[in-house]
């Protein structure tokens, strides 16, 4: 498989920001065949082992972020191969992150002067002050993406 290809998983179980850790490891399925032509390159059942390589936990305007890094996918035959990619949602390197929403508005007006009226527009703009963050959770229902960052070849 080329550098760069997407292979579903599926989390074996639930990982969340708020009981894992740095380095542990985490396990994922391949939920189908993955064929190119006529080859079986990667065989239903074959389990993605990963590391939390990066844990960012949730702040005040940002919620928690991971990163998870794959080496290694074994065979339902036993056969092991190594592998270099990491797991993504959307195709960024780090799941999570984001803003979280403002915790309240300030209003605010607006002078509109046209040639025969004179008027007022209100705009509801954000405080400053933001939400709490909230931790990330991938449950087993949850299809994600393996990326490759190198050729792969099980033969």
């Amino acid at each position: 498989m080329p550098k760069d290809s997407f292979i579903p998983v599926y989390p074996i179980r639930p990982i969340s920001t708020s009981i894992v850790d740095e380095n542990e490891t985490v396990y994922f399925i391949v939920p189908s065949d993955l064929w190119i032509e006529e080859f079986k390159i990667i065989p239903k059942d074959s389990v993605v082992k990963g590391k939390i390589a990066m844990l960012k936990m949730p702040v005040t305007g940002i919620n928690a972020a991971l990163k998870i890094d794959a080496d290694l996918i074994v065979f339902p035959d036993g056969t092991k191969h190594k592998l270099s990619g990491f797991i993504t949602t959307n195709g960024d390197r780090q799941i999570g992150g984001n803003l979280t929403p403002p915790l309240s508005y300030n209003k605010t007006f607006h002078p509109r002067k046209g040639e025969y009226f004179s008027a007022y527009v209100a705009q509801y703009v954000p405080s400053g002050e933001y939400e709490f963050g909230q931790h990330i959770t991938l449950l087993q229902t949850r299809m994600l993406q393996l990326v490759l960052l190198e050729d792969f070849s099980p033969y």
